[in-house]
């Protein structure tokens, strides 16, 4: 076999690499998203896993006040479906900027793979967070505060209606939303690390293969 034709197998061999190790960071980050971080967006199984829910009936019952259970039901569905509409764009963030690193990758001796380190993910994650927060924030702003009245009946007095009001706000907006982004934060770290020791598996696959195939020689 001559020496072209041996450069044409590497290369080649190269380039079934790098798109195994963008295929590893797709499928790493739809399982994120969509799995994941979905779960922890969309409605639970039972109702007394609804942390908005549970803490609502709570205080409604606290203040000796019913509140329309159907009503908040179809107010958390709308929050729930519109929130979800956003995880592509969460996704596309997370694949473009780690593809960059990927794709830009050069070797400049036999032994370079690609590596992706902690630190790649310092400012991405930020980012991300960001804009995850933000989006969720305006949505609980449009599909719960401005709509959480309507759970209340027409013979709630407006002292207990005020009081009552501004808690499930101060609830949906500062505990719920601090302990949801919480939650998002740990499973993007735990598949940050799963990434992480994928793309190395990659790496020790791909040399193996250059080091032992006698077509790579």
């Amino acid at each position: 076999m001559n020496q072209e034709t041996i450069e044409d197998f590497r290369q080649k061999h190269f380039e079934n690499y790098k798109n195994a190790v963008l295929e590893t960071l797709k499928n790493n980050t739809i399982s994120l998203f969509d799995d994941d971080i979905l779960s922890l967006l969309k409605k639970p199984p039972l109702d007394s896993m609804d942390a908005i829910k549970c803490k609502f009936l709570e205080l409604a019952k606290r203040h000796k006040t019913i509140i329309q259970a159907d009503v908040l039901d179809k107010i958390l569905d709308d929050y729930r479906k519109k929130v979800i509409t956003y995880i592509p764009s969460w996704k596309k963030i997370r694949i473009e900027e780690l593809q960059k690193i990927i794709t830009s990758f050069s070797p400049k001796k036999e032994s370079d793979v690609i590596k992706l380190n902690k630190k790649d993910f310092t400012a991405l994650n930020r980012k991300l967070k960001k804009k995850i927060k933000s989006d969720i924030s305006v949505i609980i702003e449009k599909k719960i505060v401005k709509n959480v009245n309507l759970v209340f009946t027409k013979d709630i007095e407006e002292k207990n209606a005020n009081v009552l009001f501004n808690e499930m706000i101060k609830f949906v907006s500062s505990t719920f939303l601090k302990q949801l982004l919480e939650s998002i934060d740990f499973k993007v770290i735990v598949k940050d690390t799963t990434l992480i020791n994928g793309v190395r598996e990659q790496g020790e696959r791909y040399l193996f293969t250059k080091m032992n195939s006698y077509l790579l020689k």
